[in-house]
Formats: C-alpha cells, structure tokens, sequence
C-alpha cells in the first residue's frame, strides 16, 4: 500500500531546535496563563507547543514540517518519518491536545478549568517525549 501523500515543505534538519524552542515558549506561556487562570490561552498555547514539538521532530527526522490544512495530517507524518515504540500512544495524546484548537479559538463558549488543566497536561507530556526523543 502507498503511503497517505500529505502536503510538506522540505526544512533543514539544523532548524529542529528552532521549532522546539518555539515549543518551548508556547508551552511556559500556558503555564503562565494557568497560573492567572486564562484558560482559553492556556488551551491554545498547549496546542500550539504540541504542534511545535512535532515540526521539532518532523525537521530532525526527516526534513519537513506539514503545510496541510489540517493539523492533523501531522500525526500520519509523524508514522511515516519516525520509529518508536511508544508512537502510537504519543499521537493519541497529540490528537487530544490538538482537539482543544476549536475549543480553545473559535467555539462561542470559554476553556474550563478542567479543558485547559488536561490541555497542558497532554502538551508537557508530548513535549517531554519529543525532547526525550532530539536529545
């Protein structure tokens, strides 16, 4: 069977370490939100450090990061370009983090607590495994 084509651009594998400083950044500002209780920042600063953690990887392992419409077509991106036992579960767990994206922008209603507790939760789970995986 073919792989599932998804839309790419081709980056340099030295520019890893941007995306997971981005990463990085994302993922302090929605603590920081947390602690003021800005849960809808929280929800979508979670969302934006786990997409940044992926393009991390994507650059590092095989020198392209998604440009599809969906952001999740990272995910199919991820299968294609790295071998780990616990990928599965690591993209089941960006899934649930990048479900919070409509919440967190676009819905006419706000992120509870508890939406933007697990939202952080996830993203600093998928974040320490992506870091545990370009170290």
């Amino acid at each position: 069977m073919t792989p599932k084509k998804f839309k790419t651009r081709t980056v340099s594998r030295e520019r890893s370490g941007t995306y997971l400083k981005k990463a990085g950044e994302f993922f302090r500002a929605s603590e920081s939100a947390m602690k003021l209780g800005d849960w809808d920042a929280v929800g979508l600063n979670a969302v934006h450090a786990a997409i940044s953690a992926a393009d991390a990887l994507l650059v590092y392992y095989g020198g392209v990061r998604s440009t599809g419409d969906s952001h999740h077509d990272v995910a199919g991106l991820l299968q294609q370009h790295i071998k780990d036992d616990q990928l599965g579960s690591k993209i089941q767990t960006l899934s649930k983090v990048l479900s919070y994206k409509g919440l967190a922008a676009y819905e006419d209603r706000e992120v509870t607590e508890t939406e933007g507790r697990d939202a952080e939760k996830l993203a600093r789970r998928f974040l320490e495994w992506a870091r545990s995986r370009l170290a």
